[in-house]
């Protein structure tokens, strides 16, 4: 394995496997994993926001009466019966991710350093 400046063993310093079952991150890195979820988190929030823009834009097309928008109407049918089911389920895994970053991060602030 190549060393360098991050990896002067040749292994990450930001994560270190003291067992199989037990993997140490440094406070950066989880904070950094914690920052992450939360912009995804909003940025689903985001996204669930937009089925205003699908139905004025499936009305926009539908006034136009082609071949083609009738076919772009049918791709945002689709989208309107599998994303918002796909985000909710999408928000419901990054909220228990969430919730599981923020409780080690609380029990690493109560408990002691090594």
């Amino acid at each position: 394995m190549p060393l360098s400046a991050d990896c002067p063993n040749g292994r990450s310093q930001l994560f270190t496997f003291k067992a199989k079952e037990t993997v140490v991150v440094d406070r950066l890195t989880l904070e950094h994993i914690l920052f992450l979820l939360r912009n995804s988190r909003a940025t689903c929030e985001y996204l669930s926001g937009n089925s205003i823009f699908v139905v004025a834009t499936k009305t926009y097309l539908a006034s136009l009466d082609s071949g083609e928008s009738r076919k772009a109407i049918n791709l945002l049918d689709i989208w309107e019966q599998t994303a918002p089911e796909a985000l909710e389920e999408l928000d419901d895994s990054l909220d228990k991710a969430l919730q599981s970053v923020e409780f080690i991060l609380a029990a690493a602030a109560g408990g002691k350093n090594d």
